[in-house]
């Protein structure tokens, strides 16, 4: 008998030890911002991260219960509300995002810009709150609107995010969306350089994003509205006439064909050479088409381009992770730097999940401890973080407590003392009296 429970005792300490390598995870990342930031505000972080992945929400209430501290909900509550209130998380989130993301990007990555929202429809008293375009049930809702940068890696199949920001129409200071969406991509230019193919959708098409991305040579696909005028043979054609008149002869699948025309955009009085590709596929009556810089003759080129915006719709995936994964529009602070800040957090978890994908040893841990049906590796779907967020929440369940760095020296002297009892019992154990721990 005493054996018996020797051995579950075993079994605990190698699941806590797993416990421990996911904290560890999150404190690497905290600790990779090259901006100071204080233990508190560590501390407070990390607590948020693994908060939100246990609970899959943004709720303080639900949070506050997934600490399961020694004081009353309501105190952790105060605290974790105030703390909030530090307006730099989303900058600090983002610097880390970068910096994780750099050395993944190169010449073949998919960069989308893509436009989402936060919608709160009950939510009229919110900071700063006004009428966006809700995605999912496409009628207006109170909410934010969000821009965001992900990127996806073709080689390796990994989607992963670069830049997150939330605007409001209302917010002091707003300019103008395309103001906003410029600022984003010019922060992501600074670190990345001119690596990567961007993909947009239609409400990118002014002449202000386009004159942005030729002026900087940067690699881009746009689709585009009917609207615009294309110069050819030193002639005006519109750019919707131009793509029906192109001949779509080369393949590029079962049901689909596509052709380009060089053309010449002129914006501001300056010329610049861009391809219009037009594919028709016999599924829908129109043709899609889409304007990109430069003159591009390979046809392997021009397929691969097609293939990156058409990845930008996987990639919209990540806007219903946050949502749903993280629950943002659950949220119920009211304030607009802190629901800024809830966002920040977002994209910590969403990194924490990255730094479990990349580490396999502890992916597969964690791949168990999901306990999905379909577990063998090519039942697995591409955007793995659904799984990874359950697996984790499994792992974690049924814990007495998460972190003991708030704990009174006399209850972690007498936590320290019982580890140093067990130790004598598994010698072969590697023992980690952490901070984080205890």
């Amino acid at each position: 008998m005493k054996n018996a429970d020797i051995t579950t005792k075993g079994a605990e300490m190698i699941i806590s030890e797993n416990r421990e390598k996911v904290k560890r995870k999150g404190l690497s990342l905290i600790n990779k911002c090259k901006a100071p930031i204080s233990k508190p505000d560590k501390k407070f972080i990390l607590e948020m991260m693994i908060g939100m992945t246990l609970t899959g929400s943004c709720n303080l209430t639900e949070i506050s219960r997934s600490l399961r501290e020694k004081i009353s909900i309501k105190d952790t509550l105060k605290r974790l509300g105030r703390m909030l209130s530090h307006e730099q998380i989303l900058d600090i989130a983002n610097e880390i995002s970068l910096m994780e993301s750099r050395s993944k990007i190169d010449s073949k990555t998919i960069l989308a810009l893509d436009k989402g929202d936060i919608t709160h429809q009950y939510g009229k008293k919110f900071e700063n709150i006004s009428y966006v375009h809700d995605g999912s049930s496409n009628i207006k809702s109170p909410g934010y609107w969000l821009n965001q940068i992900t990127g996806f890696n073709p080689s390796s199949g990994e989607t992963f995010p670069l830049l997150l920001d939330m605007y409001s129409v209302k917010e002091k200071g707003f300019a103008s969306t395309n103001a906003e969406s410029l600022d984003l991509v010019d922060n992501a230019v600074k670190v990345i350089g001119k690596a990567g193919l961007w993909v947009m959708d239609r409400e990118y098409d002014s002449g202000i994003i386009l004159g942005y991305f030729l002026n900087n040579c940067l690699d881009f696909m746009v689709r585009m509205k009917s609207t615009r005028n294309l110069l050819v043979n030193g002639k005006k054609v519109n750019i919707k006439e131009l793509a029906n008149s192109i001949n779509r002869r080369t393949k590029y699948s079962s049901y689909s064909r596509f052709g380009s025309k060089k053309a010449i955009l002129r914006i501001n009085g300056t010329d610049h050479p861009v391809t219009l590709i037009s594919l028709k596929d016999r599924r829908n009556r129109e043709p899609i088409y889409w304007l990109t810089n430069g003159w591009i003759k390979s046809t392997i080129e021009l397929k691969r381009r097609i293939r990156g915006y058409f990845r930008r719709w996987s990639i919209e995936e990540s806007y219903r992770f946050e949502k749903q994964g993280f629950g943002i529009e659950r949220a119920t602070v009211r304030k607009y730097s802190k629901i800024k800040t809830l966002l920040g957090l977002t994209i910590m978890s969403w990194l924490l999940l990255i730094k479990i994908n990349e580490t396999p040893k502890l992916k597969e841990v964690i791949l168990k401890n999901a306990k999905m049906e379909k577990n063998k590796r090519k039942h697995r779907p591409k955007f793995i973080y659904y799984r990874l967020l359950k697996g984790v929440q499994n792992l974690f369940e049924g814990i007495r407590e998460l972190f003991r760095f708030r704990l009174k020296r006399k209850d972690k002297n007498k936590i320290r003392k019982q580890l140093m009892k067990d130790k004598s019992l598994f010698p072969d154990y590697q023992w980690k009296m952490t901070g984080l721990e205890i």
